[in-house]
């Protein structure tokens, strides 16, 4: 007899034996006898040293029948062909023509990661594997190799591109702050050093003279700035049942919006008021950063007009096309109706307007962001220009791959998600102006009001 079923019998029966036992016990007629109470213990021991075997065994199993029965040729078997000259590849999910729109791809994406789910479930459980686990460990995008003895396999190619895609491209910050890409773990770059626009500090020293015909120019050098970034690591783990894998299209969706929903919220708050301690610098904790003072007799948790008009006054002048309101709904309330005091004329509003309810202020649109502190604290509200802050992130983008073995004992199988980023603000201070004494930055703060 095969000795899986064998195992399974004897577990049928056990289970049998322990539930006549607990019939007793929670009865009403009688207690258990010393020698059923350890009947009772020993059927549960006898339980769970079955059920471990059964895994063992299931496990042992599945390696041995994830190696394909023939080696898998390049692109073979089971690769889709899609497009007019059948020239692109994919090897999961539905086919798609070189015409298929971008909602079309995101719903192609999202059942191919479920197909691919119920393949390696299946593995993991000793159910056969589909040849095509094997065949999707290529690095266009940065999978990590499929490795048979550690329960492992490699989360199609064509997939994480675009959930990296779609956190990049739709965040409410990431979307436009500056991203590069870079192919090592740590990159550093040259900026100019500026701090001032006073005569001989433009630009970190250069100067332009007015000079006569046939005179030199006399002579200066700029300043240069040492931008260092070095690649931190954010993940995340999604654990999958049989229950949970049972709808390809609509699993793998749930996974997908799971990973970019979570993996870019915390990028996005890291981009906001990360420490710089194994993650990127927020432009909150910049050193170019300038904090707008309460006013003089202003109530706690309160936004009034002069702080707003301050906080625009110290934008940098080539920031104020660029540059959005980051703030905590919380706010709401207050910015939506704000006034200005202007003496007996009595009180107007300069600058607020909502128009299909969108605040803006000063021209500008106010976003309203999770990671923003609420009402009074500093960080409620923030006037920033996010092309001002770098994002660098790992040119292998997204990448994914599962195990059986990190919740083995539950019987789940695990997608793992890692994202490696890093990011600082660009200025290294806040600028003097070539006249005046107020400096400026492309990242506004306004201060505690308790």
């Amino acid at each position: 007899m095969d000795t899986l079923k064998a195992l399974y019998n004897q577990r049928a029966d056990l289970a049998t034996a322990l539930a006549a036992l607990v019939a007793i016990d929670e009865g009403d007629e009688r207690e258990l006898t010393t020698e059923e109470t350890e009947q009772h213990t020993q059927a549960c021991a006898d339980l769970e040293a079955i059920d471990a075997k059964i895994e063992r065994l299931k496990a042992a199993k599945a390696i041995e029948t994830r190696a394909p029965s023939a080696p898998v040729e390049p692109g073979q078997p089971s690769r889709i062909a899609f497009g007019p000259d059948h020239s692109l590849e994919r090897p999961w999910g539905p086919t798609l023509h070189a015409d298929a729109t971008d909602e079309m791809r995101v719903e192609a994406d999202a059942a191919a990661l479920g197909e691919w789910a119920i393949a390696a479930r299946k593995a993991s459980n000793g159910l056969g594997a589909d040849p095509r686990l094997f065949a999707a460990t290529g690095d266009s995008s940065g999978m990590n190799t499929a490795v048979p003895s550690e329960g492992g396999f490699a989360v199609p190619s064509e997939i994480a591109p675009g959930i990296e895609r779609e956190m990049l491209e739709t965040g409410a910050i990431t979307s436009r702050v500056d991203t590069r890409t870079i192919t090592g773990d740590s990159i550093a770059y040259n900026v100019i050093d500026v701090t001032s626009q006073v005569d001989g500090s433009r630009q970190g020293g250069i100067r332009a003279y007015w000079v006569d015909q046939g005179t030199a120019a006399t002579k200066s050098k700029t300043t240069i700035a040492r931008l260092e970034m070095k690649l931190r690591k954010v993940g995340v783990l999604n654990y999958l049942t049989d229950e949970l894998v049972a709808d390809a299209a609509a699993f793998g969706g749930e996974v997908r919006a799971m990973v970019i929903d979570e993996v870019g919220f915390a990028v996005e708050d890291a981009i906001f008021e990360g420490d710089g301690a194994g993650k990127p610098q927020g432009f909150t904790n910049a050193n170019c950063v300038v904090s707008i003072a309460k006013e003089t007799g202003q109530a706690a948790a309160t936004i009034v007009g002069e702080n707003i008009t301050k906080m625009w006054a110290r934008m940098s002048p080539r920031s104020h096309a660029n540059a959005v309101w980051l703030a905590n709904v919380d706010t709401i309330p207050q910015l939506s109706v704000m006034t200005l005091d202007i003496g007996t004329a009595g009180t107007r509003y300069p600058f607020a307007s909502v128009n299909n309810g969108s605040l803006s202020l000063w021209g500008r649109p106010v976003i309203y962001v999770p990671y923003a502190s609420t009402l009074g604290t500093v960080d409620d509200i923030v006037l920033a220009d996010l092309s001002k802050y770098r994002l660098v992130r790992k040119s292998s983008g997204v990448e994914q791959s599962s195990s059986i073995h990190v919740r083995f004992t539950q019987g789940e199988e695990t997608i793992r998600t890692f994202y490696r980023v890093d990011g600082q603000a660009v200025p290294r201070s806040a600028v003097t102006p070539f006249k005046g004494s107020n400096t400026t930055s492309p990242f506004i703060v306004l201060a505690t009001r308790s």
